[in-house]
């Protein structure tokens, strides 16, 4: 059992696609090649429709399947050979995953949406992704309010933590543009942690957060501030009381550069993360050439046992698309490393498409040296990933 968990791990590694992590904002391959917004995106979820001048339906059901089936090793010199550990893990992948999405447009003006996702690899799930509505007030003020994940920040890589953790409870919304640029306000509340009794859905329990982006000569500048709700003495929970930051973005010599400071108060200071970064796509050029580096440095003034006061990192994601005479090939190499620990990982993929209609074929090596290792780990895979829109 410990070698199939062990190896079901390795595989979603693998072969979720090369530039997707779990925490983070990649959902395929393809992100890394997509144009950049000129100017900062600072709503990430899904675009509403309602503002169309003409809906062509009252009741749209859409839905999208996706699954792989693999096979994996890994070769871990470090272990010590025993009737149940070896060197060598072989292992495999089942995944299935269908997500069914329904919106609702009676008028230009508004909107409702909805979506449910089924799931199956070791156990079957069954979950409500999202369940919101979008209005739009006064043909100016966007209101948007129940179950959906928002996204701030320009954060290609490193995850956008400002409100990650959205999706997991109920949101209102509101947006206004300016001159300049928009102002948003959103409120967030957890039930999962708080609850759905009306009495635990209280202002104590809520998160409060807003953003004001602007545009002056053409660099765009975006500050936000979070509140996080009081600590609650029955869940123990240690929230952080405020975070607060400032975005940077701009064109630079064609690369699309930002920059995104973040600063965590409990009680006082408590913890500032920097990261800068800079994108660039050659879409003009067969094949097409993507690359995309971010570096963060993280300080804490009070560190706990287990972390550096100090923290470096460096991530880089390069990818190639379209090679090969039906151009239906594509590699790409992703590097982490961790300048303190001296540790990191490189995972290297190469995909081959259109070879069964709907499919893909990943094969992926994934080395992590550095730290504890006296020697580096290898990851092997091979899987077929299929996907359908309907």
């Amino acid at each position: 059992m410990r070698k199939f968990i062990l190896s079901v791990f390795v595989v979603t590694l693998l072969f979720s696609p090369l530039f997707s992590e779990e925490e983070e904002e990649y959902d395929d391959f393809d992100a890394l090649f997509e144009e950049a917004a000129e100017d900062i995106v600072v709503e990430e979820a899904p675009v509403p429709t309602v503002v169309k001048e003409e809906t062509k339906s009252l009741l749209k059901l859409t839905g999208s399947f996706s699954g792989k089936v693999g096979a994996a090793c890994v070769y871990d010199d470090t272990i010590e050979e025993t009737e149940t550990e070896s060197k060598f893990t072989p292992g495999g992948l089942i995944d299935l995953s269908n997500t069914l999405s329904l919106s609702v447009n009676p008028s230009a003006a508004f909107g409702l949406y909805g979506s449910v996702n089924t799931a199956f690899s070791s156990k079957f799930s069954l979950s409500v992704s999202s369940l919101y509505f979008n209005s739009l007030l006064f043909d100016s003020v966007f209101l948007s309010a129940g179950k959906k994940g928002i996204s701030w920040g320009n954060l290609k890589i490193f995850p956008n933590t400002v409100l990650s953790d959205s999706g997991s409870g109920v949101s209102c919304e509101i947006r206004y543009p300016w001159k300049l640029g928009t102002i948003t306000g959103v409120m967030l509340y957890n039930y999962n942690t708080y609850g759905t009794s009306a009495s635990n859905f209280t202002w104590r329990n809520m998160n409060f957060a807003g953003a004001c982006d602007i545009t002056i000569f053409n660099t765009n500048i975006n500050a936000f501030v979070r509140k996080y709700p009081e600590p609650d003495p029955k869940t123990k929970q240690e929230k952080a009381d405020i975070i607060t930051g400032l975005e940077l973005k701009r064109t630079i010599l064609g690369f699309d550069t930002y920059a995104q400071g973040v600063v965590l108060f409990k009680d006082e200071f408590s913890k500032v993360t920097a990261t800068g970064g800079f994108y660039k796509l050659w879409d003009s050029i067969t094949p097409n050439i993507g690359i995309n580096i971010e570096y963060q440095y993280v300080f804490r003034m009070e560190p706990a046992k287990t972390e550096n006061q100090h923290d470096h990192f460096i991530k880089v994601d390069f990818g190639i698309k379209k090679i090969g005479p039906s151009q239906n090939m594509k590699t790409g190499i992703k590097w982490s490393h961790d300048f303190l620990k001296e540790s990191g990982n490189v995972d290297v993929a190469y995909i081959i498409s259109s070879i069964i209609p709907y499919t893909e074929w990943t094969n992926g090596l994934k080395i992590t040296y550095g730290g504890d290792r006296e020697s580096p780990k290898f990851d092997f895979g091979t899987a077929l990933s299929f996907s359908l829109s309907y």
